[in-house]
């Protein structure tokens, strides 16, 4: 059941304060306590006074104190949820903001819907595999979560890269390309579809590995076992500047040659709340890919 919902707001749409208004008012009328991030306090109680005043916040979603995130935005707000509380093991809720909403759950105009189903426990929690990713990028250690992908790439610069990948301890590929993408079942219809890559059905537990315009007749994308550890490593006979390590579209850091990204499973799944709906991953591909939800 859940009790506590914490909100997570991109404050860059236009909307989202008037959604969180409506949102916060239905929650009360169904007796679940909304709760906001510590750093969104000052600009809601400037905004929303009459509603946040007297309301939660905390710095951070807070397991078995919060039962839920309500992600207010579009794909990129679930994602940088995910990617940054997954391991907290709280299912998010995605209110679509946006255009395309592909990890969205649910419209603004459909609250009070989902609210009531909320309330009544009529929901299922979807589970979809995580990628964690172990980098050296320029001279500093990352560790990280990713959703779709994670991708090295040659960013600004007019040339492409060379890289080695490893799937255990053996060489897969030299690729000389504008980078590689490697994304979960998930990421296989973000980034990695653009390049060329399959969609792979969210059930399937595996890695997509996808060079991006590769200047060979042999690099194709690769589809892997999720039990497989996943190396790319940068392998440059002149060194440039520029190349980029990427983590769901968020620049991270440029990397440095024979500096290396070790990519596995996620020991967390993320979390997605889903309501009873006439529709599978197929129907949904239909509406948000065609040409016509452009």
């Amino acid at each position: 059941m859940i009790r506590r919902a914490m909100f997570c707001l991109n404050k860059n749409k236009g909307t989202v304060y008037e959604a969180v208004a409506g949102c916060v008012a239905l929650c009360r009328r169904k007796e679940i306590e909304p709760v906001f991030f510590e750093e969104d306090r000052e600009e809601l109680l400037e905004r929303l006074p009459s509603l946040v005043d007297g309301a939660a916040f905390l710095p951070a979603p807070v397991p078995g104190k919060i039962d839920a995130l309500f992600a207010f935005g579009g794909d990129g707000t679930v994602l940088r949820a995910l990617d940054a509380y997954v391991s907290c093991g709280i299912p998010i809720l995605g209110i679509n903001l946006g255009r395309l909403g592909f990890l969205l759950e649910t419209q603004v105009d459909e609250l009070a819907e989902a609210l009531e189903l909320l309330h009544r426990g009529e929901y299922e929690i979807e589970h979809r595999m995580m990628l964690h990713v172990e980098a050296s990028c320029g001279g500093q250690a990352v560790s990280a979560y990713a959703t779709n992908e994670v991708s090295i790439s040659r960013a600004l610069s007019q040339r492409m890269i060379a890289l080695d990948a490893y799937v255990g301890s053996t060489l897969v590929d030299h690729y000389i390309a504008d980078g590689v993408v490697l994304a979960s079942p998930t990421g296989s219809t973000a980034y990695s579809l653009s390049a060329g890559g399959p969609i792979v059905s969210p059930d399937v537990p595996c890695f997509v590995l996808n060079p991006i315009c590769p200047h060979s007749l042999q690099s194709r994308p690769i589809v892997l076992s999720c039990k497989e550890q996943v190396t790319l490593r940068i392998n440059m006979k002149e060194m440039r500047e520029g190349i980029q390590l990427s983590i769901d579209g968020q620049a991270i850091c440029q990397m440095l040659n024979q500096e290396q990204i070790t990519v596995s499973s996620s020991p967390h799944d993320a979390l997605l709340i889903r309501f009873p709906k006439e529709r599978n991953f197929f129907s949904l591909l239909k509406d948000k890919l065609s040409q016509w939800s452009l």
